[in-house]
């Protein structure tokens, strides 16, 4: 089974603290938090866990069309926007999928329980591990599939929205479905221009992912959607479990949708502590951050003093979770990850990563 970061459970048992005592930068979370509006309705409605759920979240699907400006046929709600990756190549049974590298390691993993080939290619650290416009374009020849991620996880890496929309066209002319993960994008500074959502009515072979995880900080009630052509959702929803999404999680979305301001709030968060944390980064010697496009930061450690696996561990000893990204394809274990947090956690990073380094 592929790691991801988030692991409280392990962490603390590894390294024998509370989870109280654990600072996790592991996991890419809104910093500031669930929002008290959700806490409030979830308290409120949880006499109404001895129904079941929705069985197609019709009501948030309705809602959440209604503020895209989409038509609820064309949106999918699923139990994070992992389900939904699995529920595409389940569905749509592509032959053969191509994956720009290092990227987010489900892609790989749900493309081959569904039996596809799978062709990646792998990004250049000379180039900031942006993937090759033209090299993936000229790979699109006998492919069913392409996965992008924008911003990309790992790296951050951010195509803007003329080369999507170029790349987008290309795999029509090829007959490619085009699985677009906008799962950061939420983070993205520019994140209302390059999102390519209003497209997905004028382009049948595009599916957008998003999460609601991210950005409202609600990775334990696991919540996403997709969106995309009528039929294309009509066909991947039939592959769907009944009840996937469960009760408090639909009530927590439509609860968050509701709340524009919070979004902004987090957003100009956000912004401010990545700068901080970015710089503060950069003047550890034996660090290279990259520049970041979403709410965390990559970097590269320098010399042959420490593995990202060793960092790893020497900073979990000191109750701070990093995501070590030796195990993402295309990435060696000179790499990790950090998430973006509030100033006096970001201040505890630097501080404990200068101690070990």
């Amino acid at each position: 089974m592929h790691e991801h970061g988030g692991n409280l459970t392990a962490a603390a048992e590894k390294y024998r603290l509370s989870g109280e005592d654990i600072i996790d930068f592991s996991a890419n979370i809104n910093p500031l938090g669930l929002p008290r509006s959700v806490k409030k309705n979830i308290v409120r409605d949880l006499k109404n866990i001895v129904n079941y759920p929705e069985p197609q979240s019709h009501e948030l699907r309705k809602e959440l069309a209604g503020m895209l400006n989409l038509l609820d046929e064309n949106i999918l709600i699923g139990n994070g926007a992992t389900e939904l990756i699995y529920l595409i190549v389940a569905a749509l049974k592509p032959e053969r999928v191509l994956i720009p590298a290092p990227c987010f390691s489900e892609y790989e993993r749900a493309s081959k329980l569904a039996g596809a080939r799978i062709r990646f290619i792998k990004s250049k650290k000379e180039e900031s591990f942006k993937p090759d416009l033209e090299k993936i374009i000229r790979c699109l020849d006998g492919t069913d599939m392409l996965f992008v991620c924008n911003p990309c996880n790992p790296t951050g890496v951010t195509f803007d929205r003329d080369e999507i929309m170029y790349l987008l066209k290309e795999c029509g002319k090829n007959k490619v479905t085009l699985v677009l993960d906008e799962v950061f994008i939420d983070f993205a500074e520019d994140a209302q221009y390059l999102t390519l959502l209003g497209e997905t009515a004028r382009f049948s072979n595009l599916l957008i992912l998003r999460s609601l995880t991210k950005i409202y900080a609600l990775p334990g009630l696991r919540i996403g959607y997709m969106a995309g052509g009528g039929k294309q959702i009509k066909r991947i929803a039939e592959y769907q479990y009944p009840w996937s999404v469960n009760s408090m999680a639909q009530l927590a979305a439509k609860t968050i949708i509701r709340d524009s301001g919070y979004v902004e709030r987090a957003r100009r968060y956000v912004f401010a502590e990545r700068e901080y944390l970015f710089r503060a980064l950069g003047k550890i010697n034996g660090i290279k951050p990259f520049r970041p496009g979403a709410n965390f930061i990559f970097c590269e450690l320098g010399g042959k003093k420490i593995s990202s696996g060793k960092l790893e561990e020497e900073l979990g000893k000191k109750g701070i979770l990093i995501r070590d990204c030796s195990n993402f394809r295309g990435l060696n274990d000179k790499y990790f990850r950090v998430a973006v947090k509030k100033r006096g956690e970001n201040r505890k990073l630097v501080t404990a990563l200068r101690e070990v380094l």
